[in-house]
């Protein structure tokens, strides 16, 4: 979204630590009371990846997510408030 905010990274530490596979649950609502939910595989072996490179992996879905149904985004909750 073009704003630098502090991220937990604890998945991705443990998925490193425990050698788990780390995977995205992209929901998306089809009509009232209906949803549809897929799974995306962001890495299958954890520990090879760079630090950080899982956690800006979902940090781009999510803000793709976003820009497919802004509607469903909860802006009221106070996403920015610890930008530089």
């Amino acid at each position: 979204m073009g704003v630098e905010v502090p991220v937990h990274t604890g998945a991705e530490m443990l998925s490193k630590k425990y050698d788990m596979n780390v995977i995205f649950l992209k929901v998306k609502k089809v009509k009232r009371g209906y949803y549809e939910a897929s799974f995306e595989i962001l890495s299958e072996n954890a520990q090879e990846v760079p630090n950080y490179e899982i956690t800006d992996k979902f940090l781009k879905l999510v803000e793709q997510q976003i820009y497919e149904a802004p509607e469903y985004y909860l802006w009221t909750h106070r996403r920015w408030k610890h930008k530089r």
